[in-house]
């Protein structure tokens, strides 16, 4: 990855907007919050808005993802782990911002919404947050709801605008007296909707095709799924799970102790977005037993893809949507009986194909990308959006 030695925010696309953007990502990792930080600089760049990705690390699985259009900076940061890293930052970050200027500075998700929104204080520059996970956790205690709440209220005041993926967010954050959006996640490809369009019907002889994607580590508790699983063993099925992530061995072994390692294939991480909508269109039903979401990402590539869902209630801005979509409602979370009774139910009695597209259609990338460009453009001052296109000089 080369980082671009431009002075000023530039495009080689289409004509140049009047605002300038620049999009703060922590390592372009393996998470939905990277791709979907890359694949909004992707869109701005093609749509002729000056842009810049700048990063703490400029190597990860979803790198090979970003458009080579784009200029790329890198943000220093000291040698600690990711919050203390993103902490010590700071400094660097606010000095780049004084710098280069840019009209917006996007946070990826909310772990940098802070550190954004303080960088940008004291400038011209408008911080825009983006709430990527629960704001308050399934389970979360009382007193430490009411403090994650107040915090992240604080920084919703702070930003010239928050977007949040589901209505629960967006009423959670209301009192904060601030600008909270409620935008679609730009996640289904075009790739996606073609494969969900040319779907074939599943073979009933065949065994069902089930799968899970995501990380493998605590809050995607792909243990639950399989527990639940090993209670179904009159049902024909065969499970991927594609991921990588520390608890990889753990769930090898729980597979072995389940009696069940022969039907399950772990893939490894998937980083081509073809290549996983190819695994969603095979799949009769995505399983997603995580413990927190924001909004689920791959709950929402499998609909459009043509699968079922069964989900735990890892967030209240799932419910609606999995609704709309005619499937099995949320499970508790953790609860490995319940999530094998959706799972049963779920095999036994597809929902209609014209609701997973409804549900979804939204979510299509160049339609819920471009409402995030004209959100962009509504907290830039009007005139510097409407004005003459002119270079933004370091």
């Amino acid at each position: 990855m080369q980082n671009k030695g431009s002075h000023m925010f530039q495009s080689r696309h289409r004509a140049p907007r009047a605002f300038s953007v620049a999009v703060y990502l922590y390592q372009p990792g393996d998470g939905g919050l990277d791709r979907v930080a890359i694949l909004l600089a992707n869109h701005l760049v093609q749509t002729g808005v000056p842009v810049e990705l700048w990063m703490t690390h400029l190597d990860g699985p979803s790198a090979s993802l970003i458009d080579p259009a784009l200029t790329i900076r890198h943000v220093p940061a000291p040698a600690l782990g990711r919050r203390l890293s993103m902490i010590g930052q700071y400094p660097a970050l606010s000095a780049m911002v004084r710098r280069h200027r840019p009209d917006i500075l996007y946070s990826a998700g909310n772990q940098s919404n802070m550190l954004v929104a303080l960088a940008t204080l004291g400038t011209d520059t408008q911080a825009v947050g983006r709430i990527s996970n629960p704001i308050v956790r399934p389970g979360q205690g009382r007193a430490s709801s009411l403090v994650r709440l107040a915090r992240f209220r604080l920084i919703a005041r702070l930003c010239a605008m928050t977007i949040v993926m589901g209505d629960h967010d967006r009423q959670l954050l209301l009192p904060a007296r601030a600008d909270i959006r409620l935008l679609p996640r730009p996640t289904v490809t075009a790739a996606m909707e073609r494969i969900g369009a040319l779907r074939a019907p599943r073979a009933t002889t065949a065994p069902f095709r089930l799968l899970m994607v995501g990380r493998l580590a605590e809050q995607k508790d792909q243990a639950t799924a399989l527990r639940a699983l090993a209670r179904l063993p009159h049902i024909d099925w065969r499970l991927t799970i594609a991921g990588q992530g520390p608890l990889l061995a753990d769930l090898q072994r729980l597979c072995a102790e389940l009696c069940i390692a022969d039907r399950v294939t772990f893939t490894g991480f998937v980083d081509d977005p073809d290549r996983l909508a190819a695994l969603m269109g095979h799949a009769d039903l995505l399983l997603q037993p995580s413990r927190w979401e924001g909004l689920c990402a791959t709950l929402i590539e499998a609909l459009a893809c043509g699968a079922d869902v069964v989900a735990t209630d890892s967030t209240p801005n799932i419910r609606a949507l999995l609704a709309q979509a005619g499937q099995h409602p949320v499970t508790p979370v953790g609860d490995d009986a319940a999530f094998a009774r959706a799972i049963e139910r779920a095999l036994s009695r597809a929902a209609p194909a014209s609701m997973r597209e409804q549900a979804v259609r939204d979510h299509g990338v160049d339609r819920a990308l471009d409402r995030y460009l004209n959100a962009f453009a509504s907290v830039v001052p009007g005139e510097i959006a409407t004005a003459v296109p002119s270079p933004v000089l370091s």
